[in-house]
């Protein structure tokens, strides 16, 4: 007689065996959770359904009141002679009795035959809800997880699309230091921005970087908390003891409460986002900060030639330049009662073309021009929208 195998031994061979090629890298990193929830669908979809009522059972038993027949209408009565005059009154109206039936007769088959069609109908969808959509659904969730794979391990993160696959062996505090500026200079240059959000209850800073501004914010007393995905620059300022998160800031926003912000700043942020990106970030502001809250988007001005030699492609992962009308748009649109431009951070001074001497020949005219071309090539490099709540 053949043995039964044992359970538990078999249970633990299997667990040493995945043990055994998770060590070795067999198993990419997120299958497990996928798998999990795969399953979970599955259990899901099959789960009983609750029963549909009992349709055609109504169905039937309309059905078997047809034909409508005038023998069918009964003459029984209660009273004594009751059922001869019943009979006799059948007789004088039959004609019109009959004609009336057929006029009903010819209505109830239609609404039967409707009925049963409509009974298969739903019967058919529940099946087909319960079965194929389930199915559908699953296996679109398998593609979209098989294509999320894909896109981690080309470097594309969290489904929004960066700077795919670009991890620089330079650290990002030394970048911020060569071409933003020291903390010394961050520290002075924003120092009047975040004066104004003095008296503002809770500050969401996007893109935080090394802190400056949380450090600003700190300084004025303003309660304030910084979220950025670069874990190097969040790991300095954490170590200067500023509340800090390494997360992305669209998720970030969308995990937190309806109103609970008094306040957003993204300082040189949006131009790191995608299109999609941008129009998340500000129905989300909308949701997030309370009204009468404030929203601080400082960013390159495409509207000045001199960005583009400059600031524009000097970071590798700057997306593309927001155009201000377009952002002030969006603002508005969103639901923000006040939305303001204001121009900053001026070319250097004698970077710009100068006028020619009033006295020159064609001075009027050269300078006309001069105008025109610095207003083009040298204006503000950067612009911050105030959008307020």
């Amino acid at each position: 007689m053949e043995s039964k195998p044992d359970i538990d031994d078999l249970v633990a061979r299997l667990r040493s065996r995945v043990a055994s090629r998770r060590r070795s890298g067999a198993y990419p990193a997120g299958l497990e959770e996928e798998m999990t929830g795969h399953f979970q669908r599955i259990l899901h979809q099959r789960r009983a359904p609750a029963p549909l009522p009992d349709l055609q059972g109504p169905v039937a038993t309309a059905g078997q009141a047809l034909p409508l027949e005038a023998k069918r209408i009964p003459a029984v009565s209660g009273l004594p002679g009751g059922e001869v005059f019943h009979k006799t009154v059948a007789r004088v109206v039959g004609r019109q009795t009959e004609g009336i039936l057929q006029q009903v007769q010819g209505f109830a088959r239609p609404v039967q035959a409707a009925l049963e069609a409509l009974v298969a109908a739903v019967q058919e969808l529940e099946k087909t809800i319960h079965v194929d959509v389930a199915q559908s659904l699953d296996a679109l969730y398998e593609r979209q997880a098989a294509q999320e794979r894909v896109l981690a391990a080309a470097g594309f993160a969290d489904r929004r699309v960066r700077a795919p696959g670009f991890q620089p062996w330079f650290s990002s505090e030394r970048f911020e230091d060569a071409f933003r500026g020291s903390r010394e200079e961050m520290l002075a240059r924003y120092r009047g921005l975040a004066q104004r959000l003095v008296g503002t209850e809770r500050v969401l800073d996007v893109g935080c970087g090394r802190g400056e501004f949380l450090e600003l914010l700190a300084e004025a007393g303003v309660s304030a908390r910084g979220v950025d995905i670069d874990p190097d620059l969040v790991k300095r300022a954490a170590e200067r003891g500023l509340s800090v998160a390494e997360e992305d800031a669209i998720r970030y926003l969308s995990d937190l409460d309806d109103q609970s912000l008094g306040g957003i700043v993204l300082i040189q942020v949006i131009e790191h986002f995608s299109a999609q990106e941008i129009v998340d970030f500000v129905a989300l502001a909308a949701d997030k900060v309370r009204s009468g809250g404030t929203v601080f988007v400082e960013t390159v001005n495409p509207q000045s030639l001199y960005v583009f030699a400059h600031a524009m492609f000097l970071d590798p992962t700057h997306w593309r330049p927001v155009h201000p009308a377009y952002l002030a748009f969006l603002f508005r649109e969103a639901g923000f009662a006040h939305v303001d431009i204001e121009w900053r951070s001026p070319p250097p001074v004698g970077d710009a073309l100068e006028p020619a001497p009033p006295d020159s020949p064609a001075a009027s005219l050269h300078n006309e021009n001069v105008r025109r071309l610095n207003q083009l090539l040298f204006a503000p490099q950067d612009y911050l929208v105030v959008a307020i709540r």
